[in-house]
């Protein structure tokens, strides 16, 4: 590892005094940063450390190019929020993700063809579960992860449990829940089904 001059150590000081978020301020910041960019925990954090760490490397290796106005918190967040607009553009829009989901297809058709049999009844809940478990439960507690909500999210594991009053936990995660909804209702309407 190379020697830092004076300069390069009191900038990286100064850089990570800026740093410093108060409590559970980065926890914090990760989890909105979440919730704006519709991205996990795992690839929010994971920006946050990269472009710390870019920084730093470019004061050890490149301390000439580097402008006071870049050791400040404002300047590591435009480029936080930068490297998560471009991970956010490979965001599939949760009710396109559904649609597309080959077992909320399947419910679909069975649900139009008339379910007729007890059988019929079991697989299509089954199968509104495994598109409910993909498409919004699992990215959702990516999402959540190490929050107080994780924990709401986690006792909702089967659709019937997400009612419209539960779902008001989630508010923030408005698409989420318009597919949790959706299902939830079709989910309704099979049990509801009277067979002939």
């Amino acid at each position: 590892m190379s020697e830092l001059t004076p300069q390069q150590e009191h900038a990286i000081a100064t850089f990570k005094a800026c740093m410093h978020f108060p409590d559970n301020g980065f926890h914090d910041l990760i989890i909105e940063l979440c919730k704006t960019y519709q991205l996990s925990f795992q690839k929010v954090r994971k920006a946050l450390v990269s472009s710390q760490v870019k920084l730093e490397k470019k004061i050890r290796h490149h301390f000439d190019n580097v402008t006071p106005e870049e050791l400040t918190k404002q300047a590591w967040l435009e480029s936080v929020h930068t490297q998560l607009k471009e991970l956010a553009k490979e965001n599939i829009p949760v009710m396109s993700g559904l649609q597309g989901n080959a077992h909320y297809q399947k419910a679909l058709a069975s649900i139009q063809a008339s379910i007729q049999s007890e059988n019929e009844r079991e697989a299509t809940l089954e199968d509104l579960f495994l598109a409910y478990e993909k498409q919004v439960f699992k990215p959702l507690a990516t999402m959540l992860h190490t929050t107080p909500l994780y924990w709401k999210l986690m006792r909702a594991e089967e659709i019937q449990i997400m009612t419209p009053e539960y779902q008001k936990h989630f508010i923030d995660y408005p698409d989420y829940m318009e597919a949790t909804n959706h299902l939830f209702e079709l989910e309704q309407q099979v049990r509801d089904q009277v067979f002939n």
